[in-house]
């Protein structure tokens, strides 16, 4: 992403240099969810939606263009463990929720604020507050947020998160890959209708 669509994603979202760290945090968090394949920060932007992966790339480079030290922490989990199922969902899709375990590299971002590391999960935005996902839109800027899953394993921090995760998910198990594509299209599904 350029510079100048950095300054300009700032200048409209920041409104405090005191309050930074949580205004550059929600505008990203504010960015609806879906698991789109895209995480093309510029493109995040643009489209205005974006997986977990997209929104913390995002949330990490706008973090360091504030001059902070920030960098993306990869953890796998059994991601539908932390979405919570909902009678508005369709049945298919709690189904998936209350199911196998769906196996998951997710992401969060490690910022250093006042030599204290924070943990900041961007992922859900605010329309997923009254179906009890964990939004984190009351942090500000203190202390780590809740994370959109249970971190079972964690790994070192890499810049190239894109390939990285290429590379993690091509060792899933073909069932694995195929049962984590599904529940993802089809939570994207069900939230492109919120």
């Amino acid at each position: 992403m350029s510079a100048t669509s950095y300054a300009t994603f700032l200048l409209r979202h920041v409104k405090h240099k005191e309050s930074e760290l949580a205004d550059v945090y929600h505008a990203v968090r504010n960015i609806p969810y879906g698991s789109v394949g895209e995480r093309d920060a510029e493109k995040v932007i643009t489209n205005n939606v974006g997986s977990c992966s997209g929104k913390h790339i995002l949330l990490r480079d706008l973090l360091r263009q504030t001059g902070r030290d920030a960098e993306i922490i990869t953890i796998f989990a059994h991601f539908n463990r932390g979405v919570p199922s909902h009678p508005a969902m369709p049945t298919d899709l709690r189904a998936m929720i209350d199911g196998d375990p769906v196996c998951d590299f997710h992401h969060y971002v490690r910022v250093l604020e006042n030599h204290q590391p924070l943990k900041l999960d961007a992922t859900w935005h605010d329309a997923l507050v009254s179906f009890g996902f964990p939004v984190n839109r009351d942090w500000r800027g203190q202390g780590d947020t809740v994370l959109a899953a249970t971190p079972l394993r964690e790994y070192p921090a890499v810049e190239e998160l894109a390939a990285w995760k290429a590379d993690l998910l091509a060792q899933l198990t073909p069932a694995e890959r195929d049962m984590r594509t599904r529940f993802f299209a089809r939570l994207t599904e069900w939230m492109a209708t919120l």
